[in-house]
């Protein structure tokens, strides 16, 4: 019995997935992601940035035209030496271990033209040489702009904001090549 409402429940899926057949897509991105990573700890008089790039992979589903899923994921292009702005003189360099995320994204077209938001959960690690590293999972949000010269080629430039926790914050912009399959 239970065997036959798995059947149905399938074929409703299908059914219902052939109306959204003309909106859904899967596209995908890589991209090279300058960031600004900071870290504040006032109790030692520790206030420090860093500037590392990273790589960045993006997967889309497109749901409706207006909206698709998306996950983001980062790992180390080149670590940054950190600048201190605080009372403590610690020289060492920083770098953000890795990256992932799932987002939310609506989306507003204008021809060839894309404007989008992003909004989702991201766990990012970094790592400040000899101090130490941490992760945390926290809130994450973004907007950007894609041009798609073709069906199946864009370029897109994106401003993300990946953690801002406890001290520490990752944000960043990122230059894209994407393809649409």
């Amino acid at each position: 019995m239970k065997n036959k409402h798995l059947v149905m429940a399938a074929l409703l899926a299908a059914g219902s997935s052939a109306q959204w057949a003309q909106a859904q897509s899967v596209y995908g991105e890589i991209g090279y992601s300058p960031l600004s990573l900071g870290l504040s700890v006032p109790v030692i008089g520790l206030r420090a940035t860093a500037e590392p790039v990273m790589l960045r992979g993006l997967v889309g589903f497109q749901l409706i035209d207006s909206f698709a899923i998306e996950a983001i994921g980062g790992l180390n292009a080149r670590s940054s030496s950190v600048k201190n702005s605080g009372s403590s003189g610690i020289s060492t360099t920083a770098k953000v271990n890795q990256l992932y995320g799932v987002y939310l994204t609506p989306k507003f077209g204008l021809g060839p033209v894309e404007v989008f938001g992003r909004v989702g959960m991201a766990r990012t690690k970094v790592t400040f040489q000899g101090l130490g590293s941490g992760e945390d999972k926290k809130l994450s949000y973004g907007f950007g702009l894609r041009l798609m010269p073709t069906d199946h080629l864009s370029l897109s430039v994106d401003h993300m904001n990946y953690l801002d926790s406890g001290g520490a914050s990752v944000d960043g912009y990122s230059l894209n090549l994407g393809l649409r399959f």
